[in-house]
């Protein structure tokens, strides 16, 4: 079934493939704004705030499908670990990773540092 943006629960999480990049979107208005110049996104996933992942099939407009098998906390743990150090955090391996709430908040905290 394919899902729209309207239908995911906001704040999200965009995990680009080929990418350990993540970016926190609070609003379709944040999507729409910050999503323009990152190119092509089909194939990345969505993390919603429910934990629901959503895989993206569509670019314009955005068309999500629910993923088959969701992932996992400790797939989310280790993506967060990769952006982490990427953005220059050091003991990332130490990070640990319990709720989707938490992810929502890490990841906040990296983009604020």
């Amino acid at each position: 079934m394919t899902s729209t943006l309207a239908q995911v629960s906001w704040p999200i999480i965009l995990l680009q493939q080929n990418s350990n990049d993540l970016l926190r979107l609070e609003s379709r208005l944040d999507w729409f704004e910050q999503t323009e110049l990152l190119g092509v996104l089909q194939g990345s996933f969505i993390i919603d705030y429910s934990g629901d992942s959503y895989l993206i099939t569509e670019d314009i407009p955005p068309r999500l499908q629910r993923a088959s098998t969701q992932l996992s906390l400790d797939k989310l743990r280790h993506a967060v670990q990769l952006y982490a150090s990427q953005n220059g955090h050091c003991c990332t391996s130490k990070l640990t990773l319990n709720t989707i709430e938490q992810l929502f908040e890490i990841v906040e905290f990296i983009e604020q540092s």
